[in-house]
């Protein structure tokens, strides 16, 4: 199917689409089953593909989407980088490159918590956590939701400082070490606990 701005979607048997496309975004929404997206480079309206609470966003590349269940998305992409977050947590958003795959499943939507959903089953040496000017204790919490080793920031003048990088999301400990450096704090890995501190 080719689309309104000369993207091409190639949707799977049982894929169904629907497109909106506008002056300021490229919207799609997967109903059902699996499709892939050849977007068509513009760098003024990204082209985000929602698949149930799940969106992922490009400006120009190749990706597939596969809906599962009623909230999630699984994600892989073939060509350039796509940008993958669950509901409103785009704050939260893990860049993919070249081969990188993401399974997000939010479930349904709690009445009380608005916590983000823990990505499932990631690709670690791909994922990745941008930050830009991002405060060290809000960066620590985007790493304590998809690792089990924890960052703990015992003062709170150290989680204010801000911190720019591209981490893997499964290198908690390089984070940190970044973190501790730029603060002029003390690094502390407790191997018992699973725990690293910044004091």
């Amino acid at each position: 199917m080719k689309l309104q701005d000369g993207s091409v979607a190639h949707l799977r048997a049982g894929a169904d689409i629907v497109y909106d496309m506008s002056a300021k975004v490229r919207k799609i929404r997967l109903i059902s089953g699996q499709a892939v997206f050849e977007v068509a480079k513009d760098a003024t309206r990204p082209f985000v593909v929602q698949s149930g609470d799940v969106y992922a966003q490009a400006t120009g590349t190749v990706y597939s989407v596969n809906r599962i269940g009623a909230t999630g998305g699984a994600i892989h992409v073939t060509e350039g980088s796509v940008l993958v977050w669950a509901r409103d947590g785009r704050d939260q958003a893990v860049l993919l490159h070249q081969g990188g795959k993401l399974s997000l499943d939010p479930g349904p939507r709690a009445a009380v918590s608005r916590a983000p959903a823990r990505p499932v089953a990631p690709e670690p040496v791909i994922a990745q956590i941008s930050l830009d000017n991002t405060p060290i204790a809000a960066a620590a919490e985007r790493f304590n939701r998809v690792n089990q080793t924890k960052i703990i920031i015992t003062d709170p003048a150290i989680g204010e400082i801000k911190i720019v990088g591209l981490f893997r999301a499964s290198e908690p400990d390089r984070f940190a070490r970044a973190a501790a450096a730029v603060a002029g704090a003390e690094l502390v890995y407790d191997k018992s606990s699973n725990v690293i501190k910044l004091k």
